[in-house]
C-alpha cells in the first residue's frame, strides 16, 4: 500500500488518499475528506469493481478486502467441457 495525500489548493486539512495494491496490481484507491469518518474505495481495475463505492474504517481494511477478492476461491469447480 502506498500513501498519497491530495490537496485541493486551499488552506486547511487536505483530503487523504491511499493507493491500494495487491501484488503488482493497482486495485484502486481510498480517500476521505477531513469531515468524513470512513474511506471510500474507488476501483482502478475491473477485477475490483465489487469494492467500488464501499466504505472502510481504515486503508488497511480496504487492502485486506482487495486481497480477499483477488484470492482464488477454493470452492470453485473446474470447468468441464462436454465430450
Amino acid at each position: 500500500m502506498s500513501l498519497s495525500v491530495l490537496s485541493d489548493g486551499r488552506h486547511g486539512p487536505a483530503r487523504q488518499a491511499y493507493v491500494i495494491e495487491v501484488g503488482e496490481t493497482q486495485a484502486g484507491l481510498v480517500n476521505r475528506r477531513p469531515d468524513e469518518r470512513f474511506f471510500t474505495f474507488i476501483a482502478a481495475s475491473a477485477a475490483f469493481r465489487a469494492l467500488d463505492g464501499q466504505r472502510f474504517a481504515t486503508p488497511g481494511a480496504a487492502e485486506q478486502a482487495a486481497r480477499l477478492l483477488a484470492r482464488p476461491r477454493r470452492d470453485a469447480q473446474p470447468l468441464r467441457l462436454a465430450s
